[in-house]
Parts: structure tokens; sequence; C-alpha cells
């Protein structure tokens, strides 16, 4: 396990990407998400990924699921308002068709995704659910939960 409070990015495969920002682990279903990304069409509006960070959900005593580096923010390139929003939304639906359709990138086995948070376009995907209003926190980025969802106390509460 790396020092939780040194920032590492790292490469988990292909050639030119957009890096992960991670003080810490991430599970195998967020590595995998990550990679399957990376080689789908969608990673060139993808500016950075964030996965650890060792925090309860706002507003919540729940752990977030990058508390256990089971969740990665997908956060897309751009300078105005309006085209990062909109890459919002195409990350999202390129991340809920790697998680529903056998693909090129994702090698014909679909993602492991519990939930996609399209915060700025105010949508939520749950698996076995299909999208539908999210009312939480807003914020120009797309959150993506690996399944199964952890639970506990993760380690680096303890």
């Amino acid at each position: 396990m790396g020092n939780p409070n040194i920032p590492r990015s790292h490469d988990l495969g292909g050639s030119v990407s957009y890096p992960v920002q991670s003080t810490s682990v991430e599970t195998p279903v967020v590595e995998r998400i990550i990679r399957v990304l990376r080689r789908a069409k969608i990673e060139k509006s993808i500016s950075y990924g964030s996965v650890f960070n060792c925090r309860r959900i706002s507003g919540s005593t729940s752990w977030s699921q990058h508390a256990y580096g089971n969740a990665v923010d997908l956060f897309p390139k751009g300078s105005e308002y309006g085209v990062k929003r909109a890459r919002c939304y195409e990350i999202a639906n390129a991340v809920v068709t790697q998680a529903t359709k056998k693909t090129a990138a994702n090698l014909g086995r679909k993602l492991d995704v519990f939930e996609v948070i399209d915060h700025e376009n105010h949508r939520r995907w749950e698996k076995g659910q299909g999208w539908g209003p999210y009312s939480g926190a807003s914020g120009l980025h797309v959150h993506v939960s690996g399944d199964p969802m952890r639970e506990g106390i993760p380690r680096c509460a303890s």
C-alpha cells in the first residue's frame, strides 16, 4: 500500500491516456474499469480520474466507495461549462455501455459496475435498475462504483 499522503498517478495500460490519481489502492474491479475506458473511444473525452479518498459520503455516516478504492471519478476535458457537461453525459453513457454490452473495448466481458452518477446532468444508473433521477451534490464529473459495493470500516479508517 502506498503512502496515503502522497498522491500518485499511474498508467494501467494503453499508450497516451488520461492519468488516474490515487493515494492508495484500487480494487481489481476499478482497475479493470479504468483499463477498459482507456481502450474505449470515450477515453479522448476524459481529462483524468481520481480513485482513493478516505472519506464518508457527503452529508452521510456511510463510507464512500472511494475509501475502499472501489470507485473512480472521471473528469471531462474542456474549458467551457457546456462542453464539460456534455462530455459528462457521454462518459456516463459509455460506462453504462461497457457494463451492459459485450464490446471490443471490454474484450467481450461486461464491466462490473454497480452505479454511475452523472452529477451535473442529475441522473444515476444502477445495475438492474437503469437510469433514474439524481438529486445529490452536483459537480462536473462522473462517479463510477464497482460491483460489489464494499461495506464495513475501510482499512484507511482503522
